[in-house]
C-alpha cells in the first residue's frame, strides 16, 4: 500500500497507469472507491484508453474530515472484478488565511502625581502662622512692625540733612 496526499477543499485528479492483458479484447470499467468507517464513496473514471486511467475527485471538505482513508482502484472487465491497487489517501485542508480586526479597549490610566524635593519660598521672610506658640508669634509681630518702620520713604532733603549733620560732628 502506498500513501498519497490529497486536498479536501480542492478538486484532485488521479491518473493511474493500467495495462489489461488477455486473449480477447474487452472494454474495461474503472472506478476508485474511498472507504471510511461509516460510508464508502465511489468515483467513476474517464474512459480507459489502453494505457492509463484518470479519476477526478471533487472537493470533499463537506463530506469528509481531515485524516487518512483507504482507497482502492477497481477494474471490471466483462464479468470479472479486479482490485489491482490499494492506496491510503491522506486528506488535508489547503492553506487558508483569515484576517480579522481586533479592537482593544484602552486601559484608563489614572494620573499619578509624584513630588520630590519640593521647596516653597515666600517673598516675605517672616510669616505669621497661627500654629506657632504665642511667644514666637509675638516676636514675629514685633519684627514685622520694625520692618515697616524702617521702610518709610526718605526724600532727597532728608539725605542732605543727614549729610550736613554728619559733617558738623
Amino acid at each position: 500500500m502506498s500513501n498519497i496526499d490529497l486536498l479536501l477543499d480542492e478538486e484532485n485528479e488521479l491518473t493511474f497507469a493500467l495495462k489489461i492483458e488477455g486473449t480477447r479484447p474487452a472494454t474495461a470499467q474503472c472506478r476508485l472507491v474511498l472507504e471510511s468507517e461509516d460510508m464508502s464513496l465511489i468515483f467513476n473514471s474517464d474512459t480507459y484508453n489502453g494505457e492509463e486511467v484518470s479519476v477526478v475527485l471533487p472537493p470533499l471538505g463537506h463530506v469528509l474530515k481531515e485524516g487518512q482513508y483507504n482507497m482502492n482502484l477497481e477494474v471490471i472487465v466483462e464479468d470479472k472484478f479486479f482490485k489491482p491497487l490499494e492506496l491510503i489517501g491522506n486528506f488535508e485542508k489547503s492553506i487558508s488565511i483569515v484576517a480579522e480586526t481586533v479592537i482593544k479597549k484602552k486601559e484608563v490610566l489614572k494620573p499619578q502625581v509624584k513630588l520630590s524635593n519640593v521647596s516653597v519660598r515666600s517673598r516675605k521672610k517672616t510669616m505669621l502662622r497661627q500654629d506657632k506658640p504665642p511667644v514666637e508669634r509675638k516676636r514675629n509681630q514685633v519684627l514685622e512692625t520694625k520692618r515697616k518702620e524702617v521702610k518709610t520713604k526718605i526724600t532727597d532733603n532728608d539725605i542732605m540733612a543727614l549729610i550736613e549733620a554728619l559733617k558738623s560732628r
